[in-house]
């Protein structure tokens, strides 16, 4: 497997999260390196032997789904690693763009991005890979209040003026807990933010180019946009969490959401009651 690991950031990685960023592809290496092993001794030899080596993610509380399975092996083969930086580049969509041409010249089988303020455990990437879709992206939340999830629906309408389709989205403020998402699980169309993602390439050739575009909404839910007109089935899951950072030095994840909407259920009226059908004054 190919793998092409996209760094679409403003300056690098956050100073918050470098520590990370370094011990996950850390990680990345070291799976590579049991993927070579693999193959130098046989399925056989391996095997045997596998029971012997540390744990690639030893002391993490995910450990045990950091440590690739059977099948995982069988998928990634031979794992090369390319790494993708269009780091300081002012339009991230155009970053985007930009990594995924350079991605499918190098035939990269997936994609894996993630923006340079995200915090997740090293198991992400098999987490996603083992549920072998074209597109599904982790848990996240937004980095400003009210926070909220960065799932959304697509809804589709006519401008009133134009007469042209349009395309708007409603955040999903309840989403099904800890589960594979998409379309039926969120009562319509699934859009999700980018922030932790991972993509089968041949997305991108089955949907042209522009792929991430801003238009007035964020270049992720431009890709959802296109993805749905092209007959790309989209996920989330919700099992796969991240933390996104504040503008403090905070970090906004699951736990954190719902205590803080449970506090503040007067902001969230006032934000998302019309997006939910409600009135301001329920």
């Amino acid at each position: 497997m190919k793998l092409a690991i996209g760094m679409c950031w403003y300056d690098g990685p956050d100073v918050t999260c470098a520590g990370r960023f370094m011990d996950f592809m850390t990680y990345l290496g070291e799976l590579r390196d049991r993927t070579l092993w693999r193959k130098q001794l046989g399925h056989d030899k391996f095997t045997e032997l596998e029971p012997n080596l540390p744990l690639l993610d030893a002391g993490s509380p995910d450990a045990e789904a950091a440590q690739p399975t059977a099948l995982d092996y069988l998928r990634l083969g031979e794992l090369e690693i390319g790494l993708i930086d269009y780091t300081r580049t002012s339009l991230v969509g155009k970053a985007r763009e930009l990594t995924v041409e350079t991605a499918l010249k190098w035939e990269a089988d997936y994609l894996f991005m993630w923006d340079d303020d995200m915090k997740f455990e090293h198991s992400t990437f098999l987490r996603l890979l083992r549920h072998d879709v074209p597109v599904v992206a982790a848990l996240a939340f937004t980095s400003r209040e009210p926070f909220h999830p960065v799932i959304m629906t697509i809804k589709e309408s006519t401008d009133s003026v134009t007469g042209q389709p349009m395309m708007t989205s409603e955040y999903v403020l309840d989403y099904p807990k800890d589960k594979l998402i998409t379309n039926e699980d969120v009562g319509g169309l699934i859009a999700f933010g980018t922030g932790v993602f991972l993509c089968n390439m041949s997305v991108f050739k089955q949907v042209p180019q522009p792929w991430f575009e801003s238009t007035g909404a964020g270049e992720d839910f431009f890709f959802c946009t296109k993805c749905h007109q092209h007959g790309v089935d989209r996920y989330v899951d919700t099992a796969t969490k991240t933390s996104h950072k504040k503008w403090t030095s905070d970090f906004i994840d699951e736990k954190y959401y719902d205590k803080f909407r449970e506090l503040n259920t007067d902001l969230y009226k006032k934000h998302f009651a019309e997006l939910n059908g409600e009135s301001a004054n329920d």
